[in-house]
This record gives C-alpha cells, structure tokens and sequence, in this order.
C-alpha cells in the first residue's frame, strides 16, 4: 500500500516549530511509543480527545491531545487506505479531524 506523501517538507516542518517541540517532550507523547498500530492511536483518539486545539487549556499551556496523536499518526506514515479510513470514520468527530489537519498542513 502507498505511504501518503507530504509536500516535500519533513513532518517535523509541518507544525509550528514551538509546538513540535512541545509534543515531542510531552510526557503523554512519549506514552504514546507504546501504541504500535493504526487501530490502537484510532482508539486513543476515541477515548481521550474532547478538542482538536493545538494548546491545551486553562493553566497548562502543553500540546493538546489531538496535536500529539496527530504527531503520532505523522510517525508512522500512514497509507492511502488508512487515510482514508481516517476521513470516512463514523464514530467520532475526532478521530476525522487528523486527516483535516494533515491535508491544510
């Protein structure tokens, strides 16, 4: 199957450099090492994303949930077919958004 390609820059250059970094020393972005398969971030996205910010908020000024499982899914090189598994999934709002913000980044 086809990985998806980007548009010539690395995946690291396709979020604001400041919230790159903030993701990858996020404790909850090092937890998700332990998710290997597409199937087990599209559960992650299910049980704990409420908002797709990049920031969370109130007093923590971290990377958001979303920003990290969107990390995440940038790591593992998705195909085409888990693409579009991503934009046609029916059981949240949330779990289609990824495939959004890969397509504007």
């Amino acid at each position: 199957m086809a990985e998806i390609q980007t548009n010539g820059r690395a995946y690291e250059s396709l979020l604001e450099k400041v919230l790159s970094m903030n993701i990858l020393s996020s404790d909850y972005f090092k937890e998700l090492y332990g998710l290997k398969t597409y199937h087990e971030v599209i559960d992650e996205i299910y049980n704990q994303v409420n908002h797709v910010e990049p920031w969370m908020g109130g007093n923590c000024r971290g990377p958001s949930t979303a920003y990290c499982l969107l990390y995440k899914f940038f790591t593992m090189k998705l195909t085409v077919k888990q693409m579009h598994g991503l934009l046609k999934h029916t059981d949240s709002p949330y779990i289609r958004a990824p495939s959004y913000i890969f397509n504007s980044s």
